[in-house]
């Protein structure tokens, strides 16, 4: 099997076919699972699971570890001369090709405070 599936709707409807077929309804192959992990990339796994009714646990048990990946690069930029910043600016890139930015007053970097916490 070959597949190259992009879309959730597209991954929602062979995952319809396949549980529709009693033979491949307990285990899907292996092409599927890997468009599935794809998107993690681009959707959370909170809503992958609900569109495509799968155990989020599952689906974590699945994402293959990220110990050999990349490393984040940090690089530190220093205020100006008196130690007052006007402004933060924080660029995220990702090697998929996705951006993210945050700029604003250095409060605005008060939230990022609530990921890191367990």
């Amino acid at each position: 099997m070959n597949l190259k599936i992009d879309t959730l709707e597209e991954i929602q409807a062979t995952l319809e076919k396949l549980r529709s077929n009693s033979s491949s309804r307990r285990k899907f192959p292996q092409e599927v699972w890997d468009s599935i992990i794809r998107l993690t990339q681009i959707h959370s796994i909170k809503e992958i699971c609900g569109c495509l009714n799968i155990n989020p646990s599952y689906l974590k048990q699945k994402i293959p570890s990220t110990k050999n990946t990349q490393a984040l690069d940090f690089q530190e930029i220093s205020c100006n001369s008196n130690n007052t910043c006007s402004d933060v600016v924080i660029e995220l890139f990702s090697i998929s090709g996705l951006r993210a930015k945050i700029q604003g007053p250095p409060s605005c970097l008060n939230f990022l405070q609530s990921f890191f916490k367990e």
